[in-house]
């Protein structure tokens, strides 16, 4: 897998491409950070198609001139599925285990180990390294890790172990399922033939619910909700002791579970202990990430809904910059002292000058703002005496230099700052009016771009966008 930043200075974009997503993967959000702790979905970063394990997105709206971190996450839209063939359960007498890892685990699997120690109230499972526990019931507890391809079998020790005090151990897995739990319900029980299984309140759809049992003796069998089971074994080279866990993964449904039984044959009444756990789907099943620093060589003035007009300028002037106050003052009959009524200031207002050096480039220029659209001011550097914002364009005038007879013309634009469209508002250097009006026909654009990807990566140069 890898996942790359490069700032193409065509359009001011930094393009983040990425590769070797796992086939569950069917789309990726992007995020950018300039510290790496707060973190900004990219504008249209949202839902980015995964084709292949591989895709792109173009940045527009980067921090220039300092170093940009991106962080690319790949989602699967489908449910949570359990692996077909869980680790084998393992067991031993006052000793540590290496359960091994279920065949079939996917970089990015939530792994879940099951483990237990016989002697109630003295002994307990300690989390292997890299390892978190999720529940904690003294001799039994559940640890939780994401799967990557550097994880091998863990080590389970156990503290407070006695002769013969039975342990157990087994792993799970889990694809597209967040490794903590959302909500967990626990149950101890006094000595009996069967086990009481906890109940758990399911707070969304499509979560994938747990549920687990420890006997202080064995058994020959154990039957409980009839959902999917992990395993259930038992260990007699001790003192006895005996596991089971199923699980199930729910659809459009937040389908509570009450408590229940599971029914154990052979053995003998023993104390035992039971838990159900609530899973929700992962936010993602891998990440990679990257790191660039855009360098500008000046300001650019971008439209991100139509990204082939963004245009370079060159500045030549600033205006004083104002707020316009929306508080007032009201006399009172009687009183010598006005009351204020006050509200926050509005947002920055200046004009921007742009020089143009000849007539075409000024006329292509004007034609960058027909489309009436907010525009996004950059600067080259975050503390440039150009602010970087949005803004909405008000009545541009367009006039000569001192010499009438010079190609320069110089735009004034008044400027108002506003507020910048949601991430998911974006668009694409080439639109399908730019296909009609490029390619009389179908087979002249099979003819000249050879995939879809291709097609899609154009630079439209139509910039007449109102007739």
């Amino acid at each position: 897998m890898s996942t790359t930043a490069t700032y193409l200075d065509d359009l001011s974009r930094v393009r983040i491409a990425f590769d070797g997503f796992g086939t569950a993967v069917d789309s990726a959000f992007v995020e950018r950070s300039i510290d790496g702790i707060t973190w900004a979905t990219v504008r249209g970063g949202d839902t980015v198609p995964v084709v292949a394990g591989a895709g792109h997105l173009d940045d527009y709206e980067f921090a220039a001139g300092v170093p940009n971190f991106y962080r690319v996450s790949g989602v699967d839209g489908g449910p949570i599925l359990g692996v077909p063939d869980p680790g084998t359960p393992v067991t031993g007498t006052n000793v540590s285990l290496t359960p091994p890892l279920p065949a079939a685990v996917l970089d990015g699997d939530a792994l879940l180990l099951l483990a237990s120690i016989r002697n109630s109230g003295t002994g307990a499972p300690v989390a292997p390294a890299g390892w978190t526990r999720v529940l904690d019931l003294g001799n039994v507890a559940l640890f939780s890790r994401v799967y990557d391809p550097s994880v091998a079998a863990p080590t389970v020790t156990f503290t407070g172990g006695t002769v013969g005090a039975d342990t157990m151990a087994q792993i799970m897995a889990f694809h597209n399922a967040d490794p903590m739990p959302v909500t967990t319900n626990t149950l101890v029980n006094a000595s009996a033939q069967n086990v009481a299984l906890a109940g758990v309140s399911v707070p969304e759809e499509q979560m994938m619910n747990l549920f687990l049992a420890w006997k202080q003796d064995d058994w020959t069998g154990a039957v409980g909700r009839g959902f999917a089971e992990i395993g259930d074994w038992s260990s007699t080279a001790g003192d006895d002791a005996a596991m089971w866990w199923e699980y199930t993964v729910q659809g459009d449904t937040d389908i509570d579970f009450t408590t229940a039984t599971l029914t154990v044959t052979g053995g003998a009444a023993a104390i035992s202990k039971s838990a159900a756990l609530a899973f929700r789907r992962a936010a993602y099943v891998t990440r990679q990430t990257t790191t660039v620093t855009p360098v500008l060589d000046s300001a650019w003035i971008k439209n991100p809904q139509r990204p082939s007009l963004n245009r370079k300028v060159t500045v030549s002037g600033v205006s004083e910059i104002t707020r316009p106050s929306r508080s007032g003052t009201f006399d009172v009959v009687g009183r010598t002292l006005p009351v204020a009524i006050s509200d926050v200031q509005g947002s920055r207002r200046y004009t921007l000058t742009v020089m143009t050096r000849t007539l075409a480039e000024a006329a292509d220029f004007d034609q960058a703002f027909a489309s009436g659209l907010p525009v996004f001011l950059q600067a080259p550097e975050l503390d440039a005496v150009v602010p970087t914002l949005y803004a909405s364009v008000g009545e541009v005038t367009l006039r000569r230099g001192q010499s009438v007879r010079a190609p320069r013309r110089y735009f004034d634009l008044p400027l108002t700052e506003c507020a910048a469209p949601a991430s998911t508002v974006y668009g694409n250097t080439y639109t399908w009016a730019d296909v009609v009006a490029d390619y009389p026909s179908w087979s002249d654009v099979l003819e000249n771009v050879a995939t879809w990807s291709n097609l899609i990566d154009l630079v439209s140069d139509n910039e007449v966008v109102v007739p």
